[in-house]
């Protein structure tokens, strides 16, 4: 028995150094934030974006004193069908710029791999694409229920402001200057506040393998040009897709792509001639990020880490 609680002691101490381990590295990498440009210039240049885009909401809602939802996130997200879906698109390629120096391969690499072992850096490397990749999802709705604060309610439901911005009368929206789309479908179906959870969960879901994708293809090629285009490939595919889906032979087409499946209005639960169902889109995502570690485990113990210089 003695020995037997010995041995267990010894298991959960290794653990806790594993675990130690992992997270020293994620937090290594968070620390470069500090001091990296490119990652303030996205967060300062995404939230200039979102204000201006949202501020005629805010003039209408003032002008009418019609209120508008504080669960904004869901209209950040949504391309309707047949639409470009130009502010998705954007958002989601912030989310792979993020990630764009992946594998995340400095002067003292090699060190922490030595401190730590490759199993808890594989490891602490996905850790920090999933703390990256949380953290600029929670400024986007952080920033997007900041933009519309001035008309902004918490109560779950939409407010008088979207739903007249609805309608895609060009020349209303030109005086207000709102161009993006609003999910009419969602409206009348969800309540803001579950909406804006799916919505949260599915963009950090899909930004966390689109991360993953990236810095395993990295890691392979040694080069970060091809990590950001198989990426990159992704979101440019879901406005293609979006136009494919409005012709009845192709409406399966969003089926395909992670991106399409962020946007609400594309669920079968809110409009049953969609092919896109909730159960699917939890299934896809928990099975793709399972491959997905799981080919990084591999190839990690096998590559040859080359490090580049830091500028």
């Amino acid at each position: 028995m003695a020995m037997c609680r010995v041995r267990e002691s010894k298991k959960q101490r290794a653990s806790v150094i594993s675990i130690r381990k992992v997270w020293s590295v994620a937090w290594t990498n968070l620390q470069r934030w500090k001091s990296d440009q490119r990652i303030w210039m996205i967060f300062f240049f995404f939230g200039i974006f979102i204000v201006n885009e949202f501020r005629g909401f805010n003039t209408y809602g003032l002008e009418t004193g019609e209120k508008c939802t504080a669960y904004m996130l869901p209209v950040l997200f949504h391309a309707s069908v047949g639409s470009i879906g130009v502010m998705k698109t954007l958002l989601f390629l912030g989310g792979i710029l993020l990630l764009c120096d992946a594998p995340f391969l400095y002067r003292n690499t090699p060190y922490m791999i030595v401190r730590s072992n490759r199993e808890c850096w594989w490891m602490g490397e996905c850790l920090y694409i999933l703390l990256a990749t949380f953290s600029y999802v929670a400024f986007l709705t952080a920033i997007s229920t900041v933009a519309v604060l001035p008309v902004a309610q918490f109560g779950d439901a939409w407010g008088g402001v979207l739903e007249r911005f609805i309608n895609n009368d060009p020349n209303f929206r030109a005086i207000y200057d709102v161009y993006v789309t609003v999910p009419f479908e969602t409206q009348g179906v969800l309540f803001p506040s579950g909406t804006q959870m799916y919505t949260f969960l599915t963009v950090w879901a899909v930004l966390w393998i689109l991360g993953m994708i990236q810095y395993l293809v990295n890691l392979v090629t040694k080069s970060m040009f091809w990590g950001f285009a198989c990426a990159g490939l992704f979101v440019f595919l879901d406005p293609v897709f979006n136009m494919l889906s409005l012709s009845p032979y192709f409406e399966w087409v969003q089926m395909l792509s992670p991106v399409c499946w962020v946007t609400t209005d594309s669920l079968h639960l809110v409009n049953n001639d969609n092919f896109l169902s909730m159960t699917y889109v939890i299934c896809m995502l928990i099975a793709l990020i399972l491959v997905l570690l799981m080919v990084i485990r591999t190839v990690s113990k096998k590559v040859v880490i080359e490090v580049r210089k830091e500028v």
